[in-house]
């Protein structure tokens, strides 16, 4: 037995599975540093991350308490550093100009 389908119901079969077969996940709120690296720090090192980001503009880090921080186990001490993209992705566009891109390692 074989099935023909016209146009028509070919296009309303694919509008009533296209739901059920999403290709995209959602972006996920916490993200490991080595995730979003090359996306949210231009693909710079943890090192320079660190140096030039976090430890430049402690109020990111959610251990110093402030609000709206969005970064947590910056130096490591036994977790992995975490960032929380909501919060990140603002700051970083309001911050964008203070970063300077092109400093060098010590």
């Amino acid at each position: 037995m074989q099935l023909t389908l016209s146009d028509v119901d070919l296009q309303a079969l694919a509008e009533q599975i296209a739901p059920l077969i999403t290709t995209t996940q959602p972006e996920p709120d916490w993200v490991k540093l080595k995730d979003v690296r090359d996306d949210l720090f231009a693909g710079k090192s943890p090192a320079w991350i660190r140096l030039f980001i976090f430890d430049s503009f402690p109020e990111v880090q959610i251990e110093n308490g402030q609000s709206k921080a969005w970064v947590k186990g910056v130096h490591g001490q036994g977790s992995v550093t975490k960032i929380y993209l909501p919060y990140a992705r603002a700051w970083m566009h309001e911050h964008h100009d203070d970063i300077d891109w092109t400093a060098k390692m010590p």
